[in-house]
């Protein structure tokens, strides 16, 4: 049993969720030795891109952990291969009201109606100026109104190395009611026309087959309007009487099972013409090889570094790296096999 496991994860899960990530988050402003603390691996095998922007390893961090963008440099001293940031907003967000968090440890998942809170585009970029850590930072926007969108995009755009369309947060308006094609088109659209860096959306989750048929529009709009990457997916909204809400967004080892399935159907779709990006319950390095497999060229994960603690960099990339070793191959040979 790991130090995490031991002591780590029962004094963090003795209180409650937002107070144990406020605890977790000053943790990270401390002079700590993250690169040991992460273990990461440096094998050069895992050298890769992620929708253009290389990167050392193929696990990214998803957004929603650093809600600020305060201690990104801090997080990729950890090894991750790239690190999302946000959500961020033009304007500062409060969020839901609270209890707005919980976890379900007996499936190691969590659901979350956070809402968004953050502290304005003007402030995440501030704190992305005081400089940038080894790994490339991408910023998570989602601002409803294409004004918005676009100056959140402005601020931010020339400090990180891609942008993550939040285009299917189950906890803000129109990730829930208004995930249309013309409005994500005029999006991506608008965010082609002011930046160079790549723009990835992320999708949300399907299930049924009514699901599948709404994704997969998206996805077309999303490679027409010239979107440099997909992310596979968003949360799925559940219903939950522990949130002040009712409603939160699953995330977690509980939405796992959709995962390769969603990344590969996507893959077909697109066929493999746009980067994927994998998210959703990856836990450990078997996880990351399936969708690898699937036709991911990169994953994200954030519940499992809430489960398993910071040593899941050093996990999962020790772990990825003795596969491709043991099977001889390179992680290009290894993407889409399962097609």
């Amino acid at each position: 049993m790991g130090w995490y496991s031991a002591v780590g994860r029962p004094a963090f899960f003795s209180l409650p969720p937002e107070t144990a990530h406020r605890v977790a988050n000053v943790a990270l402003g401390l002079p700590l030795p993250w690169e040991r603390i992460g273990g990461a691996s440096q094998d050069p095998a895992l050298a890769t891109e992620m929708s253009g922007v290389p990167v050392s390893n193929p696990i990214g961090l998803a957004a929603g952990f650093d809600k600020t963008c305060r201690h990104l440099g801090t997080l990729g001293r950890l090894g991750f291969g790239y690190v999302v940031g946000g959500t961020i907003t033009r304007a500062p967000r409060t969020g839901n009201p609270r209890p707005r968090i919980a976890r379900s440890p007996a499936t190691n998942s969590i659901v979350n109606a956070m809402g968004l809170p953050n502290p304005g585009a003007e402030a995440a970029g501030a704190y992305l100026r005081r400089g940038r850590g080894p790994a490339p930072p991408v910023v998570s926007i989602a601002d409803e109104a294409i004004e918005d969108a676009v100056a959140s995009l402005e601020l931010l755009a020339p400090l990180a190395d891609a942008i993550e369309l939040n285009a299917s947060c189950p906890n803000v308006s129109w990730g829930r009611d208004r995930d249309n094609e013309a409005h994500l088109r005029d999006l991506v659209l608008a965010f082609k026309g002011s930046t160079e860096v790549p723009i990835i959306v992320k999708l949300p989750p399907f299930v049924t087959d009514v699901e599948r048929q709404v994704v997969m529009a998206l996805v077309d709009v999303a490679v027409e309007a010239g979107a440099g990457g997909l992310t596979c997916s968003n949360t799925r909204l559940v219903g939950d009487e522990r949130l002040a809400s009712g409603t939160g967004g699953l995330s977690g080892k509980a939405v796992w099972p959709h995962t390769p399935r969603i990344v590969a159907d996507v893959v077909t779709a697109t066929g493999g013409q746009i980067p994927v990006h994998a998210c959703g319950g990856i836990f450990t390095a078997d996880d990351v090889f399936v969708c690898l497999e699937a036709g991911a060229s990169t994953v994200q994960v954030y519940s499992a570094l809430i489960y398993e603690g910071p040593g899941i960099v050093g996990s999962l990339t020790r772990g990825v790296a003795a596969r491709l070793r043991e099977r001889g191959l390179s992680l290009a040979d290894l993407v889409g096999t399962a097609h």
